[in-house]
């Protein structure tokens, strides 16, 4: 995970801990197996913070290395990604206050 596209970026951490909360959310699965995708996101992101945000920002955090594209649906009109270290996102969500 390249820290420094994201130290002094508050939009891409809000949207990490979007996609944590509901990676979180989905503890009934084993971590291995849970992923998220824009559309799951959107709505914590957007209770929090009040906003939407666009869905090439997943893209970004998956250029950071904080997400990994696992799968795309049929026609491409979703795609999914998994945490790639929920310990150390977590981690990072605390040192901003994030949690």
């Amino acid at each position: 995970m390249r820290l420094k596209g994201i130290e002094n970026e508050p939009e891409l951490q809000r949207i990490l801990w979007a996609c944590y909360n509901y990676w979180q959310s989905a503890s009934s699965l084993p971590s291995s197996e849970r992923v998220i995708c824009y559309s799951w996101v959107l709505r914590p992101y957007k209770d929090r913070f009040g906003v939407k945000f666009h869905q090439s920002k997943l893209r970004r955090l998956t250029e950071l290395g904080f997400l990994s594209p696992v799968d795309v649906s049929r026609g491409g009109r979703r795609c999914y990604y998994k945490i790639g270290d929920p310990d150390q996102v977590d981690n990072l969500l605390k040192k901003w206050g994030m949690h």
